[in-house]
């Protein structure tokens, strides 16, 4: 491991243990930076602001706990293991979402599945494909429909069992609704994102 990938899994990790205690929206970038026993500069030449920070682990952490070959048929277990893996990290979780915004962890995940779903319509094996304006505008409304309900269960303080929920999501993500949607292509179809 380089020593900027360990300076920032330190970071990361004075940011956890601190949030053992206290609000995310309370941290400022000192108290990150005291707690890991570095200066601010150091910090700053590591991440632009405690949101980067949060973005980072999103990306080093959860990334590594979803599946890398998702597929139309596969991308419920994906789901299902960022799901137990946010329970095991419940703490964690629960007070990075209280913050929405930029770079805030909603934000990743919202990213995250528009890409997914993106990557899905476009990779759809025999099919026609849609315009890329297309692509966005239902990708972009399936990455809410994913993030809205994981969030619903988040913020319900992820004691239920996850898989009700990963259930109906699979079944309004079912490989039939997709292959309807892409084989629908005029332009009054699908309005473009404004």
């Amino acid at each position: 491991m380089s020593n900027a990938a360990f300076t920032k899994l330190m970071i990361a990790q004075g940011l956890k243990r601190l949030l053992k205690t206290t609000s995310f929206v309370n941290l400022s970038v000192g108290d990150i930076a005291r707690e890991c026993r570095i200066s601010r500069n150091t910090f700053y030449y590591h991440f632009k602001d405690k949101y980067d920070l949060i973005a980072w682990i999103f990306h080093t952490e959860i990334s590594s706990v979803l599946q890398d070959d998702i597929s139309l048929g596969h991308w419920r277990e994906s789901l299902l293991a960022l799901c137990k893996y946010m329970q095991e990290n419940r703490d964690f979780y629960l007070n990075v979402l209280q913050f929405q915004g930029q770079n805030s962890f909603t934000q990743c995940l919202m990213d995250f599945y528009q890409g997914l779903v993106a990557h899905l319509l476009f990779h759809a094996d025999s099919q026609p494909a849609l315009s890329p304006a297309q692509i966005r505008t239902v990708s972009r409304f399936y990455a809410y429909g994913i993030t809205g309900i994981l969030l619903d269960w988040a913020h319900n303080g992820m004691t239920a069992d996850p898989e009700p929920a990963v259930n109906m999501l699979e079944k309004l993500l079912s490989s039939d609704t997709v292959h309807q949607i892409l084989s629908t292509r005029t332009e009054h179809d699908l309005v473009p994102p404004v």
